[in-house]
């Protein structure tokens, strides 16, 4: 019987197609977090150091926990009454107390602690044994979490009268209780039976991160308002935001474009994954307000600078993991490329940690920030080229999304459509192992983008190994102040080679490095010229296509033609020219599809390809466009596509090109004008500037054009 007080509960399923979206109570639920985490925050900078970090970790875990496990119980139940919402508002003050707690957990006094804990775990259990009596379909799953969240619950209550440190052992056996109701092989298939929905969960993990991020904001923004506002707070609280937007930037952009690959465990890596992310993200916040108080030309001290980089490396490699567990639908580069930056990431703010002591802090942070900007940068290059977010969500959803045409908006007042090339498709779904890699993307690239990479790995290479020589101060001989830039100019004199004879090696640690950097030297050379020779001996196609077809008689036959020339001049032997028209087919079955069929042309070959080249397919009897005109080329034709092939004799390798016409270039009842004709001296000149023009046919004796178009060399 329907009441006003009490609800039926609801068992909701991602397979009916229908998305659980994130409620209003849920959102509520997070801003207890928001003041639990930084209560967190507060207690590691006061405890700065490894023991401080390791209790702020460990304290984390049951709070995750706890957000964790009520996500997903909202994720399965729909149920919004007065007996929810009351187990809701008391689990929140029950983390409340926990948050409050932290400072005596800080002082060796866990007991308040656990007590709040063990309330909030009871909340839970309460929460699923309603379940388990009102919800029968999902009653094993129901009464699979009542005894392992119970269990758990025990150990903690029971930890509130054991002294520190015993008391450590019940919470840790409290912890791995919990997790018999989510990680165990029976609750595994009860996660089979009962699948979140992905996108609900995708979402409220991305919710977290944000209030985690936002932690940083809080504490620059705080700093700044006590300290005022000066030219150095500024600078340093500059670069400690941007680091911030950076880790926002490099989680967001998988979360966004990327779906959990289907197989066993990638679904709860990718879950628990986010324990280490979210404590990594925190006591970022924390390191960054430490940031702000330092002064720009001091030297950051060591606590602070280990605090810093070795939380960015625990992010950096969760969001790895992350990524390791993920596919991203569109995007140029392989997923594995994208975990390997990570970890090389990573290991280059490992480094910055060393170089902080050689130079001033805030050009430290400085390089800090360039180094997660640098890994925005990539993450950009390697990003599809249209991220479709509600054809994502759609395509999870089982459900079709028709693509729209594209049209240029500044040609829309003209009802002109706008044609794309077919490098501009945008592909979706294909295999990782198939997509493209850097030495791709190097070839096709611009010789600006080729050399600012090598350049700028180069330099990075360079400031490796300089952070390398300077973990042993001195153990370069002919450093004048034994400074960071001295070690960075050591390093490129080895790396090339040069060895003016100031500097060398003088330790054991120094001779190791120069002999390992002389190895990654004479590798990255030999890649390097390989790279630069295999780009710049590639043959550029000079072949130049009329930018229309035109369509009149040759001959007394309709004719399809176009012109091609030779712009560089140089020799192509054994050109071969190829056409092919794309058309829409309806077979007896009624099965409707583009269908390519080849051309046939007045001539296909020509020997020497020097100069233009009048190309010709009769529309007579024989040819699929038998009948083509103005009036119905939309409806026959989708496009004709068009390749040239020969040898280039400058380049002894063959060549090639491309050209697409479309039906609004094909111009009937016109011929092309002119452009060959002889000079005083006999030779013969060909002129570019009118190349792709066409005047009105002007019929000739036999009804033909003139004749001198240079249909052949």
């Amino acid at each position: 019987m329907a009441s006003r007080w009490i609800h039926a509960p609801r068992l909701h399923s991602p397979l009916t197609g229908k998305e659980r979206r994130v409620g209003w109570l849920e959102l509520f639920y997070d801003l207890i977090y928001v003041a639990t985490i930084i209560q967190l925050g507060n207690a590691l900078s006061e405890h700065v150091g490894v023991g401080g970090f390791l209790v702020f970790a460990g304290l984390m875990v049951p709070l995750w926990a706890t957000w964790t496990d009520f996500t997903f119980y909202s994720n399965r139940f729909v149920i919004d009454d007065a007996p929810h919402r009351s187990l809701v508002f008391l689990q929140m003050f029950a983390i409340g107390g926990m948050a409050v707690s932290v400072p005596d957990v800080m002082e060796g006094e866990p007991a308040r602690f656990a007590a709040f804990y063990t309330a909030a775990r009871v909340v839970l259990v309460v929460l699923y044994a309603r379940m388990w009596v009102q919800e029968p379909i999902s009653r094993d799953l129901s009464r699979r979490s009542v005894i392992g969240f119970g269990l758990g619950a025990l150990a903690w209550g029971i930890s509130i009268f054991v002294p520190a440190p015993w008391c450590y052992a019940l919470w840790a056996l409290g912890i791995v209780l919990d997790s018999t109701a989510t990680l165990s092989r029976p609750a595994q298939d009860l996660a089979a039976r009962f699948p979140p929905d992905g996108m609900h969960t995708t979402e409220r993990y991305g919710l977290l991160t944000i209030i985690v991020l936002g932690e940083s904001f809080v504490k620059v923004l705080s700093e700044v308002a006590d300290r005022g506002i000066s030219a150095d707070v500024v600078l340093m609280g500059t670069f400690g935001l941007l680091i911030t937007c950076a880790l926002w930037w490099i989680y967001f952009d998988d979360v966004a474009g990327s779906r959990i690959r289907r197989e066993r465990l990638s679904v709860f890596t990718w879950i628990y994954t986010h324990l280490p992310l979210t404590i990594g993200i925190t006591a970022v916040g924390v390191a960054i307000k430490k940031a702000v108080l330092m002064d720009p030309g001091d030297t950051a001290y060591l606590k602070y600078r280990l605090l810093l980089t070795g939380t960015l490396v625990i992010v950096l490699l969760s969001v790895g993991l992350i990524d390791a567990v993920t596919e991203r639908r569109a995007a140029h580069l392989s997923d594995r490329t994208r975990v390997k930056a990570r970890v090389i990431t990573a290991g280059v703010v490992l480094l910055v940690a060393f170089i902080g002591q050689f130079v001033p802090a805030a050009l430290w942070l400085g390089g800090i920030t360039l180094v997660l900007g640098a890994q925005v940068v990539f993450d950009i290059s390697m990003a599809p080229d249209v991220v479709d977010h509600h054809h994502e969500a759609m395509h999870d959803s089982h459900a079709m999304l028709d693509e729209a045409d594209a049209f240029d908006p500044e040609s829309l007042d003209q009802g002109v459509r706008k044609r794309w090339d077919i490098k501009d498709v945008v592909r979706r779904g294909a295999p990782n192992e198939l997509r493209k890699d850097l030495y791709f993307l190097f070839i096709e690239g611009s010789w600006t983008q080729a050399l600012l990479g090598i350049g700028a790995l180069f330099v990075l290479i360079n400031l490796v190994f300089a952070a390398l020589y300077m973990v042993e101060p001195w153990s370069v001989t002919g450093l004048e102040q034994g400074g960071f830039l001295e070690a960075f100019s050591f390093s490129v004199q080895t790396f090339a080679t040069i060895g003016y004879g100031a500097m060398s090696p003088d330790t054991a640690w120094a001779h190791a490095i120069s002999i390992v950097e002389a190895g990654v030297a004479l590798m990255f050379t030999a890649i390097a010229t390989g790279l630069m020779f295999a780009k710049a001996s590639r043959p550029r196609s000079s072949v130049l296509f009329s930018k229309v077809c035109t369509v009149h008689e040759h001959h007394g036959v309709p004719t399809l033609i176009f012109r091609a020339g030779n712009a560089r001049g140089n020799e192509v032997v054994e050109a071969s020219v190829n056409v092919a028209a794309l058309i829409e087919d309806i077979s007896p079955e009624g099965m409707t599809m583009r269908k390519s069929v080849d051309l046939k042309l007045v001539r296909s070959t020509s020997p020497i390809f020097t100069m233009s080249w009048m190309v010709m397919h009769p529309l007579d009897a024989d040819s699929p466009l038998h009948g083509l005109t103005a009036e119905n080329v939309e409806q026959r034709l989708d496009r004709i596509i068009v390749t040239l092939v020969g040898f280039d004799a400058t380049y002894a390798q063959q060549t090639h090109a491309r050209k697409l016409y479309y039906p609004e270039d094909l111009r009937f009842g016109h011929q092309f004008v002119d452009v060959i004709t002889n000079l005083d001296d006999g030779r013969m000149i060909i002129d570019f500037g009118p190349f792709h023009q066409t005047r009105a046919v002007d019929p000739g004796p036999e009804g033909q054009g003139p004749q001198s178009q240079g249909s052949g060399a």
